[in-house]
């Protein structure tokens, strides 16, 4: 019996065309708290746990939403000392940090997938 060569072959694992990019090395603020990161997102510093991106990338989850941090990422960071917990009322004491999206892509951003609208300058 014969089989078509694409059944044969095992399925490479893809993303879907990233919608947009970002800079992990921006100031990022916590909409909760307003702490702020000159040069970006601590937790970015750590390889993650959750998704396997590597130290300096953005996450790299399937359904999107990239442009913030696997919680096991943020987690590691705060057990590294390099975050401590939002001092607002929240149930999981995590910062809302996400990393500033852009349309287009230039050569210092990285892509990411996600559905989110391109951040709004003001």
């Amino acid at each position: 019996m014969a089989y078509a060569a694409s059944s044969t072959r095992p399925r490479s694992v893809t993303f879907r065309r990233p919608t947009r990019w970002i800079c992990t090395s921006e100031p990022v603020q916590c909409h909760r708290c307003g702490m702020e990161w000159e040069h970006g997102d601590p937790a970015l510093t750590l390889p993650c746990a959750g998704c396997g991106a590597d130290a300096g990338e953005p996450c790299q989850r399937r359904s999107g939403g990239n442009e913030t941090v696997c919680i096991k990422r943020d987690r590691a960071a705060e057990a590294a000392g390099l975050l401590r917990p939002c001092e607002r009322l929240t149930w999981d004491g995590r910062h809302t940090k996400p990393l500033r999206l852009s349309g287009v892509p230039l050569p210092h951003m990285l892509p990411v997938l996600t559905g989110a609208p391109v951040s709004r300058v003001l």
